[in-house]
């Protein structure tokens, strides 16, 4: 297949931006591949000193690897909210997991036990719950708080005019 050359020719860069590119400019942000390697190193880590629990932190945390891959925002409000309930709703079996001894038998129990998967992802649930119910309510708060404010300053604002005159309005009179 003949490639066409008219469309490879280099087109001439204005010198902003052969200075961005040279690293002049603005820096560009990671990806976020950073958290990403950081997470991928931590479950091999615990793969190979804790295998029991990697598993079970794995299949815990599932509800919080979804809430990854549907959420679009660009810093990931969803993924933090349900990644933080739900690791704190896997914890009391990965702490029940550290009392009975890290071994296969102790992951046994933990995962055969309906109320651990209901804590697990019951906490992943309510993480999902903050992230729909929390803002509308604060918007709510905000609103309500401004409309205070408002009503204050207008009723300050009067008192102003019945003092001192229409002069402090700063309008300009006509005439």
């Amino acid at each position: 297949m003949a490639r066409s050359t008219a469309n490879t020719q280099a087109k001439p860069t204005t010198p902003a931006k052969a200075g961005a590119k040279a690293g002049g400019g603005k820096r560009r942000r990671s990806s976020g591949s950073a958290p990403v390697t950081l997470t991928v190193m931590v479950i091999v880590v615990l793969a190979l000193t804790a295998l029991p629990l990697c598993v079970l932190v794995l299949a815990g945390t599932l509800p919080t690897a979804v809430a990854l891959v549907v959420d679009r925002h660009r810093r990931r409000y969803l993924a933090r909210t349900v990644g933080a309930m739900n690791l704190a709703g896997v914890m009391p079996g990965a702490l029940r997991m550290w009392e009975a001894g890290i071994t296969f038998a102790s992951l046994r129990e933990v995962i055969e036990n309906p109320y651990n998967w209901l804590i697990m992802y019951g906490a992943a649930a309510v993480g999902w719950v903050l992230y729909f119910c929390v803002p509308p309510v604060v918007a709510m708060v905000i609103e309500v708080k401004s409309d205070e404010t408002r009503r204050r300053l207008e009723a300050r604002a009067k008192a102003l005019v019945e003092e001192w005159g229409d002069e402090v309005t700063g309008r300009k009179r006509d005439g």
